[in-house]
């Protein structure tokens, strides 16, 4: 008995690290020539779907946006996908918030060979030469913006974001409601 209670004590202290950790690492984009603090402060932010379809994420406002940065050869990346499809899951449906899970890889063949292996149900884009994610301030990867409806950055979280943790849940939930 006295075993368990130790063992709830440190997962329990261990919970509030990760989640203290992950909670300070919510800031907002340090400096406007570092990083984007709204989407429109940029003349294009373009990335392309499946199809070679542009889209200008500049151009995104009237819901909340989970703008994702990631690359197959990037091992957080690859642990984090699975978690991220199983959260989309939850949001997909709904029209206020939108999520870009954008691939830094050169073509489509090596992301489809990634999802093989690797399947995820998200909404791929492509920023080939990775110009989008130098725009917004992203040099290591996996990288994750929260901008707002009018287009104004959030949050920028560099590394991985543990999904699963409802912590993660409960700030998103915040924020759409705000």
């Amino acid at each position: 008995m006295k075993t368990r209670s130790i063992l709830t004590i440190v997962f329990a202290v261990a919970l509030a690290a990760v989640g203290t950790v992950w909670i300070r690492s919510l800031v907002p984009p340090g400096s406007p020539s570092g990083s984007l603090q709204f989407l429109s402060a940029a003349p294009e932010l373009p990335i392309f779907d499946r199809n070679g379809r542009k889209t200008d994420l500049a151009k995104e406002k009237g819901r909340l946006l989970i703008i994702h940065f990631w690359a197959t050869w990037c091992p957080p990346c690859v642990e984090e996908l699975p978690a991220l499809s199983q959260f989309w899951d939850r949001y997909r449906p709904r029209a206020d918030v939108s999520l870009y899970a954008i691939s830094v890889n050169k073509d489509w063949k090596e992301i489809d060979d990634f999802l093989k292996k690797n399947p995820a149900a998200l909404p791929f884009y492509r920023d080939p030469e990775a110009s989008t994610a130098r725009r917004f301030g992203t040099t290591q990867y996996p990288e994750t913006y929260i901008v707002n409806e009018k287009g104004r950055v959030l949050f920028r979280v560099q590394g991985a974001v543990s999904w699963s943790d409802p912590d993660v849940r409960h700030r998103i939930e915040q924020l759409i409601a705000s």
